[in-house]
Order: C-alpha cells, then structure tokens, then sequence
C-alpha cells in the first residue's frame, strides 16, 4: 500500500488503509526508552534498540526499508552487529552499577 513519505502500515492490528508516522513511532520508543534508564546512555540504547527491532520484525519489506531510513536518522542502525554491541554495554553497565551499590 502507498502512503505518504514517512508513513508505514502500523506494526499492530489495524483497520486496512491505516498509516502511522514512523517518526513518531520512533519518538514514542526513544520516549519509552528514557524511563527508567537512570541517565545511562548503554540502557537507554538497549532499551530503543531493541524495541524499534520488534516493530521492524513486524513490517513488511517496503515499511521496513523507510522505517530502517529513518531511524538510521535518529542515530539508530537497526542491524544484528549494533544490536549485539548495544546487549553487551547494556550488560556492562548494569555490571558497573551493581558493584558500585555493594
């Protein structure tokens, strides 16, 4: 289905013809993400990363590709490298923390 630029088929159950902003998909994630991160930029990463993942494992080829464009804007790259990467300053972090309150 052709939409504007920038809008995709919701990754949820929808009416057909439904679009929604993958921007503003992206900005609710980051949003999500911050809560509750403590200001650790490593968890906020993981937290984004992983779930802009599970919205992209549920688009279709042509939705993905513009939501994989425009998150690669918002400083995301959406591939299993970054992912990993993120997973394990996520896991060192929370290490540090740990250690720090003992």
């Amino acid at each position: 289905m052709s939409f504007k630029t920038g809008f995709i088929t919701p990754p949820w159950p929808h009416t057909r013809g439904d679009s929604v902003s993958a921007l503003s998909l992206i900005n609710r994630v980051e949003k999500n993400a911050a809560s509750g991160s403590g200001l650790y930029y490593e968890i906020y990463h993981y937290r984004a990363l992983e779930e802009l993942y599970g919205i992209l494992a549920n688009l279709c080829a042509a939705d993905a590709a513009t939501f994989q464009k425009i998150a690669a804007s918002r400083g995301f790259s959406l591939n299993e490298s970054d992912l990993q990467d993120a997973f394990q300053a996520y896991h060192e972090i929370i290490s540090e923390i740990k250690r720090e309150q003992l």
